[in-house]
């Protein structure tokens, strides 16, 4: 078997100097931290670098080592939260590779629990809030978004590839392409029109009777 290939985050854009020590990743999530609290409340009109530094206890010439704009820091912040999805993604697919018995489990809830971790992390919001994940919308780049659901289509057919599921057989490339695109295509639509659906059983349901009437072995 060839070297189990991973999902890789990719670089930060438009970060000024990239954190490598324990205690630059620390400044960077206590910078993340207080802009998460100042958008929550405050919105992110109300949102400036001088209010991120001052609340992380930071100066701003601190933050400005890091994020040269505002804009370049809601842009790491979104990055991250994508970095964190596809961490998770990676986690629990070759957790499952691993198992001997991953052929026997139940099908549609190897699908639901992959589907959960994509809602968590593009939409209702896990590490970071609903707001932030929002806003990371908003300010997408189109091949920046591009390039995450096409690691998410590229891993996942590996991982079909390799479980040899009797009821979930190897997708074609057509079949993972509208999968990943329609799943994050409508988290993303979910999350930018605030949907009441955010968070509802209805929706992942939704998501895994799509995923399975696509996937299942007919």
């Amino acid at each position: 078997m060839t070297a189990k290939p991973k999902i890789k985050p990719e670089a930060k854009p438009g970060v000024r100097r990239e954190p490598t020590q324990a205690r630059a990743q620390q400044t960077i999530q206590t910078l993340f931290k207080a802009a998460a609290q100042i958008l929550d409340k405050d919105g992110e009109a109300g949102l400036s670098t001088n209010k991120v530094a001052a609340a992380a206890g930071f100066s701003i010439g601190t933050l400005y080592q890091y994020f040269p704009s505002k804009e370049v820091l809601l842009r790491a912040m979104a990055a991250k939260g994508q970095d964190m999805v596809l961490q998770a993604l990676e986690q629990y697919l070759a957790a499952l590779e691993l198992r001997p018995d991953v052929a026997q489990m139940d099908p549609q809830d190897l699908l639901r629990q992959a589907i959960r971790i994509l809602l968590q992390g593009f939409a209702t919001g896990k590490g970071f809030t609903q707001s932030l994940i929002r806003l990371g919308w908003s300010l997408e780049q189109p091949q920046e978004t591009a390039s995450v659901v096409r690691q998410v289509s590229d891993r996942l057919a590996i991982f079909f590839e390799r479980i040899h599921h009797p009821a979930l057989p190897t997708p074609t490339t057509a079949q993972l392409f509208v999968l990943s695109r329609s799943v994050i295509g409508t988290l993303r639509s979910a999350s930018l029109e605030k949907s009441p659906l955010l968070g509802s059983a209805a929706l992942e349901d939704a998501l895994v009777q799509m995923a399975w009437a696509l996937l299942a072995r007919k």
